[in-house]
């Protein structure tokens, strides 16, 4: 077992959870932390997290930022996260709706305009891929 940390600028999302196994999005591809797992920092993902604990499977969203692992710790700096249960599909529909028409060509966009509205886009589909497995 090996313990989680989940912090966002907003606060903490999960302080200490206990964890036998843990699946990471990063900007290399998913990774798979078991216990022993050997020490890393990387570069965090917009996607889902999934932590498996001894009471069942829990799903986060989490967007951007940085993952460490070290010893028995995995610390997870993300820009923002929430667990499966508390997001608002419905909400997540509608900010993807939204991503989609400003990225649709209707619209000049600027290039940090463009970037800002693909993040919106990514974090919408990480955010109702979460609370589909949740369901």
């Amino acid at each position: 077992m090996f313990k989680l940390k989940l912090l966002t600028p907003n606060g903490a999302v999960v302080k200490s959870l206990e964890c036998s196994e843990l699946i990471i999005p990063t900007v290399r591809g998913e990774i798979n932390v078991l216990p022993n797992h050997t020490h890393i920092l990387t570069e965090l993902s917009t996607g889902v997290m999934t932590v498996k604990t001894k009471d069942g499977n829990k799903s986060y969203h989490v967007t951007h930022g940085l993952c460490k692992i070290l010893k028995d710790e995995v610390s997870i700096l993300a820009i923002t996260s929430e667990p499966a249960e508390k997001i608002d599909v419905e909400r997540a529909k509608l900010a993807k709706k939204k991503a989609l028409e400003k990225l649709s060509g209707k619209d000049s966009l600027t290039n940090i305009d463009l970037i800002k509205f693909q993040r919106k886009l990514q974090r919408a589909e990480a955010r109702l891929r979460a609370g589909y497995l949740h369901q």
